[in-house]
């Protein structure tokens, strides 16, 4: 199976390691219909007298019908319904948990503004999404719906079927289909081959669901000493590897200088922000750009387009460490064997030899020591990586894969549950507890946790992979052949 995220061959290897360690127990999908908060970035707030008052969200909070939920600026936030269901939302994104409409049917979910993922594996008809245009009754797995601030809505449907009513009628879209809808008519399906690039369009609505690894090298920005006192604060939490705290710090006001932009569109990748990101870029690229300023942003477009599976012309003879990350992504993307992977080793190392207290290049290079199962050598590199940026979740998340290749499990979970801590919207790092979990006997959390992930970066057929194999180690066939279907399709 190609790989389609640059995210290292090493996950792939470790995973079925793992996963050969111990059959699964056939368990049934549990039952009830509690919701709790299980992943948070930044800010997410949440409300139990209908909006008067707001306090900070908790990890595994449990949240009540009436409550809402909301996500501030740059933030993201995952509920987990049990059984089988996740709500997931990006910034400035407000929803509420709605009560069982009957006997048989589960919670519903009423989002005011923004933009609501649904991941559902339970029972047809059980979960219900309500916008101010009607009613979507998930009769799926999957599907998108967006409000705007003047309460129109656009549904679109990745996998399965959705029945959208309102006052005045009544419409059923099936996977790839999609329509805006207004509250004052009849839901209509979009006309026409709209959209033509049907996978482009997705991948830009769940862009923030995406996963962007830092390329950014700050020594290639040339920063004057004004420049990095001004950024201080946001260069140590960025160098430490926390992207968050980087873009936090940056502030809000937008800066002057060419470095300045560069580093702000290379920070709001990291949430997920590659349109804004994107426009940044090409803004510098037709201007009248320095030629170094040129180069980088270049490199962070072809990153971008590299994670998105865009077209992307080949590098040109990098040189800046940023260059030479951003082409080791590339050249992993081909995804042709051994030889692709070699590539990006070879210009991982040319990295970390240019920039050696660049703690990401040093990651990169110990993730693709670990694709040839080089591990005393990827942990080397680790360990270097980690001593330069201990706040880097990827990095978190790596040394937990490693002790699990080592048959460590236990000191594995440790660093899985320090990566989920650091940085909740990472896939990997909850792929990584789940097989875990699931090796130690814990098959509910395990599966759990692989759930949680899939829904996390919905486009990417890695984690459907592994979480059709535990539907199907729990006696589930049918969920977990059609998993492996959505996992041959993204693939």
């Amino acid at each position: 199976m190609k790989l389609l995220r640059p995210v290292g061959k090493w996950i792939f290897r470790v995973a079925l390691l793992i996963s050969l360690m111990t059959a699964l127990v056939a368990a049934p999908v549990p039952g009830g219909d509690e919701i709790r908060v299980k992943s948070i970035h930044e800010r997410v707030e949440v409300s139990t007298d209908d909006g008067a008052t707001w306090t900070l969200a908790r990890t595994n909070q449990i949240v009540q019908a009436g409550d809402r939920v909301r996500t501030g600026p740059f933030s993201r936030a995952t509920l987990l319904a049990v059984p089988g269901a996740t709500f997931s939302y990006p910034e400035l994104t407000e929803v509420k948990i709605l009560p069982p409409t009957g006997p048989g049917t589960g919670p519903g979910l009423h989002i005011f503004r923004g933009l609501l993922s649904i991941f559902y594996r339970d029972r047809p008809e059980r979960i219900r999404t309500v916008s101010p245009a009607g009613v979507a009754g998930v009769k799926g797995t999957e599907f998108v719906i967006a409000v705007d601030a003047q309460g129109g809505t656009t549904l679109y449907v990745i996998d399965g079927e959705v029945e959208f009513t309102n006052a005045h009628g009544a419409l059923k879209l099936t996977s790839g289909e999609f329509a805006v809808l207004e509250a004052s008519a009849v839901p209509v399906r979009a006309a026409g081959p709209v959209p033509n690039n049907l996978v482009a369009w997705a991948n830009n609505l769940l862009q923030w669901a995406f996963y962007y690894p830092a390329v950014l090298d700050p020594r290639d920005l040339a920063l004057t000493a004004d420049e990095t006192q001004a950024l201080g604060g946001s260069l140590a939490a960025y160098q430490a590897g926390d992207l968050p705290g980087a873009l936090s710090g940056l502030g809000t006001l937008p800066p002057a200088s060419e470095a300045g932009r560069i580093y702000r569109a290379a920070l709001l990748l990291s949430v997920g922000k590659s349109e804004e990101s994107s426009a940044m870029l090409s803004q510098l690229e037709q201007a009248n750009t320095s030629e170094r300023g040129g180069r980088l942003a270049t490199a962070l477009h072809q990153q971008i387009a590299t994670v998105k599976r865009e077209p992307v012309l080949p590098p040109k003879a990098p040189e800046l460490t940023t260059e030479l990350l951003a082409a080791s992504y590339f050249e992993q993307s081909l995804a042709r064997g051994d030889a692709t992977l070699q590539r990006a080793l070879d210009l991982a190392k040319r990295a970390a030899s240019n920039s050696p207290q660049f703690g990401f290049a040093w990651v990169r290079v110990a993730e693709l020591e670990f694709s040839f199962g080089r591990t005393d050598k990827a942990v080397e590199a680790l360990d270097k990586g980690l001593t330069l940026s201990p706040r880097n979740a990827q990095a978190l998340a790596l040394k937990g894969f490693l002790l699990a290749a080592q048959n460590k499990p236990r000191q594995a979970l440790e660093w899985f549950d320090r990566a989920i801590a650091t940085d909740p919207s990472l896939a990997n790092a909850w792929l990584g507890r789940g097989l875990c979990r699931i090796r130690r006997g814990d098959v509910k959390e395990g599966r759990e946790d692989l759930l949680l992930a899939a829904a996390l970066e919905p486009r990417r057929a890695q984690l459907r992979s592994y979480l059709g194999k535990a539907f199907g180690d729990a006696g589930d066939k049918k969920r977990a052949l059609h998993e492996l279907e959505l996992a041959k399709q993204l693939d």
